[in-house]
This record gives C-alpha cells, structure tokens and sequence, in this order.
C-alpha cells in the first residue's frame, strides 16, 4: 500500500508545509513550439524549474466513516520507504487555492476584487524576474522559460495580460489561446502586442462551425482556463518547477474582478505538467478529438505522451505513469482534472458530475453545496440525482447568478435566476426542501462532505492519507470547480476543464468562500 503523503497547501488562511522524502531527482523536460517542454538554463541564483507540479496527499483526510485523521486498521497505509519528489526535496508538491470576492458584484471598479489576478500576473511575473531579489533574472534563464494561457474571455480586461507582454519582452516564451467567439478590443490588443516578439505567439481556434480547438462540431468553443509557467515561484516565494494554474475566471472585468471565482496553482508535480503540456499540444495544433477526448487520451497514454516513465513515477510515489483512464491525475497533488468533450449524457458514465454524485452513500451527516454560474435545463439528472439524494438524508443547497441583463436571461433560462425553471421544478420534488439562492458567483464549484465509494471510472485515484480507496467506501471531502458551468455544451462540444481535490484543505478553503458568498451583498434566498 502507498505511504501516506501529506500535501502543501498554500492559500485561504490555513497554509500546511510538508516535508516530501529525501533526495534530488533532475529532470529536465523539453518543451518547445512544437514540443512545448521548456528548456532548463544554470541559474546560479535560483534553480531552474524544468516543469511540473506534484503534490503529495493531505494526512488530515477522514476515512469509513471516522473523521479523525487516522485510518481504521484495516486500510491504513503501510509506511514504505522515503519517495523522492519528482524534483527533489527542494521542490515538494504544493496546492494554492486562490479566490476573488468582490464587496458588491458587477458595479464599480472600487468594489473589485483583483485576488485571481494578482496571482496571476505574480506567477507569470516569476517566469522574468526573481521574487526574492526583486532583480530580472538572467537573460539564458528567461529565453529557457515558457509561459501558455488559454483563455475564454478578456473584455474590459487590463490585467494579466500586460505580464504576458513583459514576459515576452523579457525574452520568455509565451504561448496563448483564445477563443474566436469572444474576441474583443483587449484580445486583438495584446494579440498585436505578443506579435512585436519571436518568442510569442497568439492563437485563435477555429475550426468551420466550431470556435473550439478540440472539436470540430458545431456550436463549441474554447472555454477553458489554463495557465502554465515553467519555472517561477509559490506564494512564499519559494522557486518551484512546473505551475498549472486552472480556474473559472476569465481576465475581463465582467468576470476575474467583478464577480466571484476561484481556482489552485499546483506547484512540482512532474506527471501532471508533463500531461498538460501534451494537452496544450494538442490544442495548440487543433487536434480532430471528434466529441470524446478521454477516449483519445487513453488510446494514446504512454511513458512518452500523457505521461511519465515508469522509473520515474515509482521513485517519485506516484500510483501510475500514465493518463490511462483518460483523465489526468495525481495521487501526489490529489487532484483530477476532466478534460472536454467527453460526449457525457446523464447515463453513459462520462459525466464527471454524475460520476461524482454516483459515487455518494448518503446518511444524515452527507453535506453538497453547489455554487454554480448556470444550471440549464440540459443537466436536469443532475437535479435528479441531487433530489434523490435529498431524500435519502443529505442536506443539498444551491446558489446561482442572476442576471440582470434582458439579452441573458433570454439567451439562458428566461429567468434572472440562472437555475432554469425545469431544474427548479425537479428540485421542488424533493421531500425535504433544498435550498436555493442567487448571488453573484461565476464560480463553478460543487462541495461534498460524505461517505464516497471507489472511483470505477478512475481505479488509480487514492484516499487523502495515500491507502487505496475501500470497497465499503470512505468519508471524504472533496470539491469539484474548474470551468464547465452546469449546461449542456461543456460536456459534448466545448473545450473545458473539471477539476476535483480530495484534499480536507482544499475543502475546507471552498467551504469558507461558500459561507463567505452566503454572507455577500447580493445573496438572496429564492422562493420556489
């Protein structure tokens, strides 16, 4: 059985350090325009981060039914020999989850929140110049860096992207994807602004009737949001090799400053950048992925793509080297990430929503709480699923967006709630009341404090502590966020990212901005 790993939590007000086995692995990974690994340079002054993050568990998680930190004999881990992180000691796997909430939504720029945003630029701002010295790093250290970003939105954007083009000013290289639906004045700006420089490219996916890079059918887009920094630095300050970045905020004001949002920063996980960049290749040269990208990812997971060596992975602790069961996963950061299309219907297993409900034995300690932008009529077994689990004893509250914008609501659920009606009727059902509510979140977060059976859909997936996962099944926390809103297009056509942690610090830092989005300006309850 895998040693318990515990996993660096930076963010919220609660920041764990644990220290990661003994030793120093180098690894370098070539990047490139076409390869898009990142070239390691000497740097006397600060080492340079190849690419990766790896994590380790979390050892405060709960498990069968116990929610002390410590496992029932049964499935307690066994303690195995020292792992050496995937970059050495120095770089141990870390988490940092980041927020954004604004006094008073969708209003004025004084009562912005820039909390996403400066995180941001602070990681692309680590790819050119020391954290710690304050000095621009040397110039072989930045040419061998790499920085990529796919966003869905910028409007009235005037953050982040002024520190791609410092970057590659700096000589970093920097890669960006947006999507063509959505371009505006800010994307063609800086779009103008990368092309001055050979080192940076701007891409938009377009594909006949698709805007997607994935997919060709009509109707999608790119919706994700994704950025990746070969070498740069924590919250601490402390150098670290390989950070992936994903969230639900877009860089325009409408969403990053002015409504609620949130994201993490894995820092040192080899296998994970290893996945993203194959990702990042794949959307970079338009892959035909048709409607089912986990399909194409497992028919294509090996040492060499959506993966690491087999040597590599077992020194390092990690439970596979390769993505597969299509997702990506690492049981060092405990974290998934579903990637889009996946072709998901509310009965052929692929929705990881659905997955993750499924998987829930429901008692009267269950808790879910869903802080989701949007949930269309399209997602109505999700609803479903919620009600019956409702009535089996969980308690299950809702908050959504309203939309004061006449041209919105018609476009979504003909409502200011964006719970549409057929949602709200089928929660209506449940013998106990769930409650709903409307704020301002752009967030796309579901929160789950429960007894889980094991994942089928991912065997590799581990507890919090590192033990395998009981037949019996074990209470976890876990949050799902990323940013697949709950409609219809984000699982069939549309490039999107679902996230999940295991980790009780990560849960504990969303549930603190649930409370926290329960006590904002514009929550409301909904009567229905």
């Amino acid at each position: 059985m895998w040693k318990s790993r515990p996993v660096q939590i930076l963010g919220g007000s609660r920041r764990a350090l644990r220290a990661v086995g003994v030793g120093i692995l180098l690894v370098a990974v070539v990047l490139g325009v076409g390869s898009l690994s990142p070239t390691t340079a000497a740097d006397t002054a600060e080492p340079v981060a190849s690419a990766s993050p790896s994590a380790s568990a979390s050892a405060s998680a709960a498990a069968d039914g116990d929610e002390s930190s410590t496992l029932p004999q049964s499935i307690e881990p066994k303690v195995e020999a020292s792992r050496t992180p995937p970059y050495g000691s120095a770089y141990p796997v870390t988490v940092e989850t980041n927020f954004s909430r604004p006094v008073r939504s969708m209003s004025t720029s004084a009562n912005s929140d820039y909390s996403q945003l400066d995180d941001l630029e602070r990681l692309i701002r680590g790819s050119y110049r020391s954290q710690i010295t304050g000095k621009i790093l040397p110039s072989s250290t930045r040419k061998a860096r790499w920085v990529y970003l796919t966003i869905s939105r910028m409007e009235d954007s005037r953050r982040v992207g002024r520190e791609l083009v410092k970057a590659a000013k700096y000589g970093v290289n920097v890669r960006v994807i947006h999507g063509k639906f959505a371009q505006s004045t800010e994307s063609r700006a800086l779009a103008k602004s990368l092309g001055r420089y050979k080192n940076a490219r701007f891409k938009i996916c377009a594909k006949g009737r698709s805007s997607a890079c994935l997919s060709n059918i009509s109707g999608a887009v790119v919706h994700s949001k994704i950025l990746m920094v070969s070498n740069t630095y924590d919250r601490n300050g402390k150098p670290t090799r390989g950070a992936i970045w994903t969230g639900s905020a877009n860089l325009g004001g409408p969403s990053a400053e002015h409504t609620w949002n949130n994201g993490w920063t894995v820092y040192n996980d080899l296998k994970l950048w290893n996945q993203f960049s194959d990702h990042w290749k794949d959307l970079w040269a338009e892959r035909n992925v048709r409607n089912n990208y986990l399909s194409y990812i497992k028919a294509r997971a090996s040492a060499t793509r959506y993966g690491i060596s087999t040597s590599t992975a077992q020194k390092a602790g990690y439970t596979a080297r390769a993505a597969g069961y299509g997702m990506f996963y690492s049981n060092l950061a405990n974290v998934t990430y579903y990637l889009t299309p996946i072709f998901a219907t509310p009965a052929n297993g692929r929705d990881p929503v659905m997955q993750m409900l499924n998987r829930v034995i429901p008692d009267d300690r269950c808790r879910i709480y869903v802080q989701h932008n949007r949930f269309k009529y399209r997602r109505i077994g999700v609803a479903e699923k919620l009600v019956e689990l409702a009535n089996k004893g969980c308690r299950v509250e809702a908050i959504a967006y309203r939309d004061e914008l006449k041209v919105n609501r018609i476009a979504h659920c003909q409502q200011y709630l964006r719970i549409c009606k057929p949602i709200m009727d089928e929660l209506r059902n449940a013998n106990v009341r769930v409650p709903l509510a409307w704020a301002k979140p752009h967030d796309k977060t579901m929160l789950i404090d429960a007894r889980l059976k094991p994942n089928r859909y991912n065997p590799e997936e581990r507890l919090p502590t590192g033990g395998k996962w009981p037949s019996s099944g074990a209470r976890v926390r876990i949050v799902q966020a990323g940013s697949a809103a709950l409609t219809g297009s984000n699982l069939v056509v549309s490039d999107e990212i679902t996230t999940e942690s295991t980790d009780p610090d990560v849960f504990e830092q969303y549930l603190q901005h649930w409370k926290a989005i329960n006590k904002s300006y514009e929550f409301h309850q909904v009567a229905y």
